[in-house]
């Protein structure tokens, strides 16, 4: 399977997928008080943004990166 996909789209994909692995193995650390960063009040306190905007920007950011990556590769491809 992964022979078919090209490294152009590995390359643009996966570290997308990474960084949402990451962030949800983040995320379930975050429930356990022994490692968080941060106090849940200083977090409440100090977050002025929702997490539903945060992923919105996130999710629109990446599909900006996406496509830029997408066109560059074909534009790389074209010019060889």
């Amino acid at each position: 399977m992964w022979n078919s996909v090209s490294d152009e789209l590995l390359g643009t994909f996966v570290p997308i997928l990474v960084y949402w692995a990451y962030s949800g193995f983040y995320s379930l650390l975050g429930s356990f008080d022994n490692y968080r960063l941060h106090s849940r009040k200083d977090e409440d306190v100090k977050n002025s943004v929702s997490k539903g905007s945060v992923v919105k920007g996130v999710l629109l950011q990446q599909m900006v990166q996406a496509a830029v990556a997408i066109v560059l590769f074909t534009i790389l491809k074209l010019c060889q």
